[in-house]
């Protein structure tokens, strides 16, 4: 649950300030792909712990596995801060530091998969949608949700469809595009 308000909280910031994508790419890794090792975490733990007890939550809350990285304490602030500095880039910092308060505030006062929590990523949702919606009514003067969500969608297939390991999903988005 927490990965997904990582992923919202990214990709309010890349729309807010409008990033390149050089800078929203080091935003996502730095605000959501610093996750990567909790994969990790995952395979020790199967090999500890047994695969049946991989969706187990309470047994991979009470396993003694790294789930974390030095990537997810303040000290990485000696590694993260000059390197997206030195590339003159301030919203990775801003993505990571954010990244970290999310999960201290989730594991000390909010717990997994808590109320509050998913409020808090409906909520980053609802912003997104916002922006979204903005933007689209501003280039196309469509303010209706249905061709939002038409453009998002065909914008979606695409990308999809422009990924090397996934070209033969090309076939696919011509004829959905005729639908609408």
């Amino acid at each position: 649950m927490l990965a997904t308000t990582h992923l919202l909280f990214a990709l309010i910031l890349i729309g807010w300030f409008g990033l390149d994508r050089k800078a929203a790419f080091a935003t996502i890794l730095f605000g959501v792909l610093i996750d990567i090792d909790h994969v990790l975490g995952m395979a020790e733990f199967v090999t500890k712990e047994g695969l049946e007890n991989s969706l187990n939550l309470q047994a991979a809350l009470s396993s003694d596995v790294q789930w974390k990285s030095l990537l997810h304490s303040p000290q990485a602030v000696l590694f993260v801060a000059p390197v997206v500095l030195g590339f003159r880039m301030v919203l990775p910092l801003v993505a990571w530091c954010a990244h970290l308060l999310m999960d201290y505030v989730q594991t000390n006062y909010l717990g997994i998969c808590s109320p509050a929590e998913m409020f808090l990523m409906g909520a980053m949702a609802l912003v997104l949608l916002q922006m979204r919606r903005a933007e689209f009514s501003a280039n196309t003067g469509d303010t209706s949700m249905k061709g939002l969500f038409v453009h998002e969608t065909l914008k979606m297939l695409t990308l999809v469809g422009a990924l090397p390991v996934l070209r033969s999903v090309k076939r696919w988005i011509a004829p959905l595009g005729s639908l609408w």
